[in-house]
C-alpha cells in the first residue's frame, strides 16, 4: 500500500506560528504515514540559534537538513528521503490552514491520474505572472480559470474582499503548480538535478518544481473536485514572504521568467 508523507518547511521568522498549522495537518481525515517538517541548519536569509528551533505537536518529525534549497526545501529532502519507496509526498506551505479533506482529495484525484504530479492551485505559462508570451501546452485538457473581469472586481469589493473563490473553473493540465494549495509527487519525479538550482532561482520553487517535472515529462494536474481554498494563517507572516523580496535586482516577476528562459534554453521545453 503507498503510504502518504505530508511535508513542508518553515524560516527562522515564523518558527513560534508554524505549530497551528501543523496541528491542523494532524487532523486529516486520510491515513498519514509521517508528517516532517524540514529546517535548514543555516539559512540563506535568515540567522538562528538552535535552540530556538520551533516545537513541533506530537505526531510531527523535525527535520534537520543541511542546505537551504528556499521554499522547494518543502519538497525535495523529502524526495531524497523517500527516493526508490512506495510514497505519496504532499507538500504545501506553512501559513496555509488546510480543511480536513484536503488530503483525502489528492489521494482520489492521483488514483484517476496515477502518473501525474496533483495540485488544487496552479497556471498556464502564458499568465502576466508566469512567461506572459503565448505559448500554450499541447496537453488537453487544459484548466481552466475565471476571468477576473468587472463583475468579478465588483463583488470582490462588496464583499470588502471577503469573497475570493479558487481562480480554477475547471480541471486540467497546468504548465505551473502553485504550492501554497498543496502538492501531490511522488519522490522519483525528483532526480540530483533539481537539487541544483542556480542563484535567483532559489526564490521560485513553484517554476523550478514546475521545469523539474516538465524536463523529465512528467504532467501537472489541476483538481476542482470539491476543492476547499486554504485559508490564509491567523497570524500575519507576509513580512517575511518571498513575494516582495528583490534579490539580485528580481523581483518574483522577473524571477519566474528568469527561472522560464533559464529552462527553456538548458534543456528546450517550454517553447515552440
Amino acid at each position: 500500500m503507498t503510504r502518504l508523507i505530508l511535508s513542508l518547511t518553515t524560516i527562522p521568522p515564523r518558527f513560534s506560528a508554524v505549530g497551528d498549522n501543523l496541528s491542523h495537518l494532524l487532523e486529516q481525515s486520510a491515513e498519514i504515514d509521517a508528517i516532517n517538517l524540514y529546517v535548514a541548519r543555516k539559512y540563506k536569509r535568515f540567522e538562528y540559534d538552535l535552540a530556538d528551533l520551533p516545537k513541533v505537536p506530537d505526531g510531527v518529525n523535525l527535520r534537520i537538513v543541511d542546505n537551504d534549497l528556499g521554499p522547494a526545501t518543502k519538497v525535495l529532502p523529502a524526495a531524497k528521503e523517500y527516493r526508490g519507496q512506495d510514497v505519496h509526498i504532499l507538500f504545501c506551505d506553512d501559513d496555509k490552514l488546510y480543511d480536513s479533506t484536503w488530503a483525502q482529495r489528492f489521494l482520489d484525484s492521483a488514483l484517476e491520474h496515477p502518473d501525474c504530479c496533483i495540485c488544487e492551485e496552479g497556471g498556464h505559462l502564458d499568465a502576466p505572472h508566469y512567461a506572459n508570451d503565448g505559448w500554450q501546452s499541447a496537453r488537453t485538457p487544459r484548466a481552466g480559470f475565471i476571468e477576473k473581469d468587472f463583475a468579478y472586481r465588483l463583488k470582490r469589493a462588496a464583499s470588502l474582499g471577503k469573497w475570493k473563490p479558487s481562480k480554477a473553473s475547471a480541471a486540467g493540465y497546468v504548465d505551473i503548480l502553485e504550492g501554497w494549495g498543496g502538492v501531490l509527487v511522488k519522490p522519483d519525479f525528483f532526480d540530483d538535478t533539481c537539487f541544483e538550482i542556480p542563484d535567483v532561482l532559489w526564490t521560485v520553487d513553484d517554476v523550478w518544481l514546475s521545469g523539474c517535472l516538465e524536463r523529465r515529462g512528467i504532467p501537472i494536474w489541476l483538481n476542482t473536485e470539491k476543492k476547499v481554498r486554504a485559508s490564509g494563517h491567523k497570524v500575519n507572516l507576509r513580512e517575511e514572504s518571498l513575494a516582495k523580496l528583490i534579490h539580485e535586482g528580481h523581483g518574483r516577476v522577473e524571477a519566474n521568467r528568469a527561472c522560464i528562459e533559464y529552462f527553456r534554453n538548458t534543456y528546450g521545453i517550454w517553447k515552440n
